[in-house]
């Protein structure tokens, strides 16, 4: 039997990204409340931002309204272009956020929405921050973490075209890493398509450990409002982990 593997976020790939712009990105509300707490929890004017992954850039008007200049980056084409049109007065590039090479170029480094899950990424957002600068991305609570959509389960489905579907969701906490497939067995075909996703979630001590390796002097865990991360499954699904680059001593 034929084995086809399809991995399901395949960004870059113009048939999934027209799907994805349906379904893929938060609400116009989640992305305004992100947005503005960004600036909540910088608070610094005239900022050179770099968004990486930015998608279809509907963070950027808000910053730039507020004075910043903004550089957008994805692996999308589609994406970008679309981001070019909002909003002309940023700056766009089609691009691997593992590639970034910029040395102290920004004030600020934001990543919304996608996780880090290695630790190539801040060591290159480190070279890129001024002294004094900041990285932002979102958490997940981990205490929330927990709740169904990470609860282990697999099913199987019987669908209207005579083939078969077994999902498999499952959270492994001790590494951080949430693993969701789906097989479907055609048997007409002889075929079994499987599509997967695998995502690490790093752990906030973990994360505190990967910053300060690469050199950053604080970090701290604190929803958009400002209000730090103490525990618990009542907290909001997300916070924003804040690292700062400490100033050079002359």
């Amino acid at each position: 039997m034929k084995k086809i593997y399809i991995p399901m976020m395949r960004y870059g790939d113009r048939e999934f990204d027209e799907g994805f712009v349906g379904w893929g990105f938060q609400s116009p509300e989640e992305q305004l409340r992100d947005a503005q707490g960004v600036l909540r929890l910088t608070d610094r004017p005239n900022m050179r931002i770099l968004d990486l992954a930015c998608g279809l850039g509907n963070y950027h008007r808000v910053w730039l309204d507020a004075g910043h200049s903004v550089v957008g980056t994805d692996l999308s084409e589609m994406f970008i272009a679309m981001a070019c049109v909002t909003n002309p007065g940023a700056s766009y590039r089609v691009e691997d956020y593992h590639d970034l090479a910029e040395i102290e170029a920004y004030d600020l480094v934001t990543l919304i929405d996608t996780p880090v899950e290695d630790e190539e990424l801040p060591f290159n957002v480190f070279r890129a921050l001024v002294p004094g600068g900041t990285f932002i991305f979102q958490v997940t609570n981990p205490d929330y973490a927990h709740g169904p959509l990470h609860q282990n389960h697999r099913d199987w489905q019987e669908n209207e075209d005579r083939t078969f579907t077994l999902r498999r969701n499952e959270y492994n906490g001790e590494v951080d890493r949430w693993e969701y497939e789906e097989w479907t067995l055609d048997l007409e075909k002889a075929e079994i398509v499987v599509q997967h996703n695998f995502t690490r979630q790093l752990n906030f001590a973990r994360l505190v450990e990967i910053l300060l390796g690469v050199g950053f002097g604080t970090v701290s865990f604190l929803d958009a409002d400002g209000r730090p991360y103490l525990g618990g499954a009542d907290m909001p699904k997300n916070y924003f982990c804040i690292a700062r680059k400490g100033m050079l001593v002359v």
